[in-house]
């Protein structure tokens, strides 16, 4: 009875197995020119529903690193005759006193268009204090600001809160207008003025970046940390997928990450909008996704991007994707979103939904499928088929082994410390580089690296959450 117990055991282990190896074979040999579009009716497809799924929190925490900003001009800034004025004023009181406010002047890198505000990076900063018409003067400024490709944005705190500027384009005799608000208690109404959706394949993931873009109407700023409304006790609810995976979280001030539920703790000041992000990845197993998701908050405007090139030396185009996306205008010029023109995408766009409305979109053509003629031969393999029974038999042994789970644990741990020490290296060049297109390429990587991160982080709770259950038996 023993004997049988085994020999069925091996047979499981070995069937497994050979699903396994059949989607390894097929990775390594599909090709941009190797897979077919789908037809319009294909299986398989999977579709987002109300949360209940508890993401790995420790990939959460482990991509969620933040660059310092750097301080001090380089040579380049040095002191010139640029003059910036900022001139502070009450959003409802005319005669507030506004003078002795300490005023920061920032040189800084703008965010890029699909990065969220808390990544702009200061270059080098001048400070001021306000006279008594509530007016802060810089001078001496330098007159590169604008050839090194810098914006300026001013800031200062009034009322406990801090107040920003937008990011300014430098020029001559500039003036910025820094508008003050008095704090609310009250929640006021809360939209975004754009969601936007970055999708990319990656391995057997689709990988989506969501740059939500919130705002607040009104004559008042509000914190949402100190919020009188019991539901915002975490934070701004913000609802992700329920196939959400290794949620990461990118933005201005605190957060939390509970199942696929991120609450979001900052300011929002009225005509100051403000940009999160959210970096998840969906699993994905035939080569098309369908994508629904109930808004909680109404949403002025949607968009999908789908970048057509991939930094896949397999892969390097995705051809034959194709985006369907109901109520959306749907084409391939990424200007019509502000995006240049030097990379090709997919573009859904011109879209707006109210609160509690659904959106949906449908991505075909992903290098997923799983062609039936690999299968058959697979299958139709018996020396394949007794190898494969060996190797799952090899690899039960080493599960059944304490020593090869440990080995396993042990390359998986030494992989993790290798890619942090790599993601480590690319901060620290990211830092210091002004060059834009190296830098985009070094986000590229970076991205790449959080998501091989999160999996191995995954693998590694897998592994201890095997031995664990094997303790508690024993």
């Amino acid at each position: 009875m023993k004997t049988s117990s085994a020999n069925f055991r091996w047979i499981i282990i070995s069937s497994l197995s050979l699903l396994l190896l059949s989607s390894v074979a097929h990775a390594q040999t599909v090709g941009a020119d190797d897979y077919e579009a789908p037809d319009d009716a294909l299986p398989g497809e999977a579709t987002t529903a109300p949360p209940t799924v508890q993401p790995d929190q420790s990939a959460v925490h482990a991509t969620d690193e933040q660059v310092p900003p750097p301080t001090g001009a380089p040579p380049e800034l040095s002191e010139g005759d640029r003059s910036v004025s900022v001139k502070l004023s009450h959003a409802t009181v005319d005669d507030t006193d506004l003078s002795g406010l300490p005023v920061v002047l920032h040189a800084v890198r703008a965010p890029g268009p699909l990065q969220p505000d808390n990544f702009a990076r200061t270059i080098s900063s001048w400070n001021a204090t306000t006279d008594e018409q509530g007016m802060a003067r810089f001078d001496g400024l330098p007159d590169g600001l604008a050839r090194q490709g810098l914006h300026l944005q001013a800031s200062t705190s009034f009322g406990g809160l801090s107040f920003d500027s937008d990011f300014i384009q430098p020029s001559d005799d500039l003036r910025i207008e820094l508008q003050l608000f008095d704090r609310t208690h009250q929640l006021p109404p809360i939209r975004v003025t754009q969601k936007r959706l970055l999708i990319s394949p990656w391995e057997e993931y689709l990988v989506v970046d969501q740059f939500w873009t919130f705002q607040v109407d009104g004559d008042h700023a509000f914190d949402i940390s100190s919020a009188s409304n019991p539901n915002l006790e975490r934070g701004l609810p913000i609802r992700l997928p329920i196939q959400a995976e290794g949620i990461s979280f990118a933005g201005p001030g605190d957060h939390q990450i509970v199942n696929n539920m991120v609450y979001w703790s900052g300011v929002l000041q009225p005509n100051r909008p403000v940009t999160v992000q959210m970096r998840f990845s969906i699993s994905v197993r035939s080569s098309s996704l369908t994508y629904e998701q109930e808004m909680d908050y109404p949403v002025d405007e949607l968009q999908v991007l789908a970048p057509i090139d991939t930094p896949f030396e397999r892969i390097p185009r995705l051809d034959d994707l194709v985006l369907r996306a109901p109520g959306f205008d749907v084409g391939s010029d990424p200007s019509a979103v502000g995006l240049s023109t030097n990379q090709d995408y997919l573009v859904a766009h011109n879209h707006s939904v109210d609160r509690g409305q659904s959106y949906t979109f449908r991505v075909e053509g992903l290098p997923f499928s799983r062609p039936l003629g690999g299968w058959i031969a697979l299958f139709g393999g018996l020396l394949g088929l007794l190898f494969v029974a060996a190797y799952g038999r090899r690899e039960s042994r080493r599960l059944d082994n304490t020593h090869g789970k440990k080995e396993m644990l042990d390359a998986l741990q030494r992989r993790r410390e290798e890619v942090l020490d790599e993601l480590a290296q690319i901060q620290g060049v990211l830092e210091e580089i002004d060059d834009v297109d190296q830098a985009f390429e070094l986000e590229e990587q970076e991205l790449l690296l959080r998501q091989r991160l999160a999996l191995i982080l995954r693998k590694i709770d897998d592994l201890q959450s095997l031995d664990s259950s094997a303790s508690s038996a024993a």
